[in-house]
């Protein structure tokens, strides 16, 4: 049995058909890894998080260390994230409504607002947030389709896994962890 071990070694070519290539070795898929079986459904999730750690890691690309400096940078991107949604709704929002809709505590959220503000990202209007022009940037049209691209093809692959009968977790072979 191949795992987890082993993937490291194998390079994936670069290409229009590996949306992941661009994010180095631990994007690359490997058909022959086998995820723990002790773990329910385990591929599903591996695709899950590559994608959740592509899509995070590619904001991280795109607007730089000053975006996530000093912060809890996970409730700073997922801050910033809501306020672009309500911006592209047409609907500032307060912070109160922030805190209740991502289950973060007021302060912090205000907190995370202040950082956004002071970097140029977010700004305020009367009560209510809302995302500056900064949100534009250069070769915004590749990577979002780029992003397109990882989405997709998690997609099909999830398609694919649940297309074929799964047994349910067994306890792990010897030597697995």
């Amino acid at each position: 049995m191949r795992n987890h071990q082993g993937a490291e070694t194998q390079e994936a070519e670069p290409s229009a058909k590996q949306p992941w290539a661009h994010l180095g070795p631990d994007f690359v898929m490997m058909e022959d890894v086998r995820p723990p079986q002790r773990i329910a459904l385990a591929r599903e999730r591996m695709l899950m998080c590559r994608m959740y750690l592509g899509l995070i890691r590619s904001i991280n690309d795109d607007y730089g260390a000053p975006f996530a400096a000093n912060s809890d940078s996970a409730s700073l991107r997922t801050i910033g994230i809501y306020v672009l949604l309500r911006t592209l709704m047409c609907s500032p929002a307060p912070a109160s409504t922030i805190a209740r809709a991502l289950k973060l505590p007021r302060p912090t959220v205000l907190r995370r607002l202040q950082e956004l503000a002071r970097s140029g990202y977010v700004e305020r209007i009367g009560n209510a947030y809302r995302v500056t022009d900064s949100v534009n940037i250069p070769d915004l049209q590749e990577k979002v389709r780029r992003r397109i691209a990882m989405i997709v093809e998690t997609a099909n692959k999830l398609s694919e896994l649940n297309a074929t009968v799964r047994s349910p977790p067994t306890a792990p072979e010897p030597g697995e962890p």
